[in-house]
């Protein structure tokens, strides 16, 4: 073997690895995205509530100035950081509510069998409904619930990430 065919057998080798690595990094991608789409709907009602339920003030008192008072020099992160939580939980949950209404309008257009995925992932998510029962409701076998439940996840989380979510789907 000569010197041109080792670096070309090296290039290519480099090239395939290159490419198992990169395909290796959009399925973890993609499967982060997913679970991280399953968080959001497992703790959807307790971010709600947070957000609903986040204090700036009483009176003339402001949550923050009674934080101040807590822990003397460590109050300025403590308070940032709540700042920041709940900023931030309002901006994603207000983001997750407005793609679950674009699925819902989704599913109404597409048909009987979206209806029926974004109700199972409602019943599974929202209601806390066990799959056995979700299946007997909508008259279904369960591993019908359970690919139903899949096929919503994978499109609410191409709705909630975006385009990138669509690449990784397809590639």
């Amino acid at each position: 073997m000569d010197k041109a065919e080792i670096i070309r057998l090296t290039v290519e080798a480099c090239k395939e690895y290159d490419q198992k690595q990169r395909i290796k990094n959009i399925k973890s991608r993609h499967d982060r995205r997913l679970r991280n789409t399953r968080l959001l709907l497992k703790h959807y009602n307790y971010f709600n509530t947070h957000v609903d339920n986040v204090i700036y003030s009483v009176g003339q008192i402001s949550a923050i100035d009674a934080l101040d008072e807590i822990d003397g020099e460590n109050s300025e992160m403590y308070i940032k950081s709540i700042k920041k939580s709940a900023s931030l939980t309002h901006v994603v949950m207000s983001h997750v509510k407005a793609m679950l209404e674009i699925y819902e309008s989704f599913a109404l257009r597409k048909g009987e069998s979206e209806q029926r995925k974004l109700r199972v992932l409602k019943a599974f998510y929202f209601e806390n409904t066990r799959m056995y029962d979700i299946a007997i409701n909508e008259n279904i076998v369960e591993r019908t619930c359970t690919r139903d439940l899949g096929d919503a996840l994978n499109t609410l989380s191409a709705l909630i990430f975006g385009i990138d979510s669509v690449h990784e789907m397809v590639e």
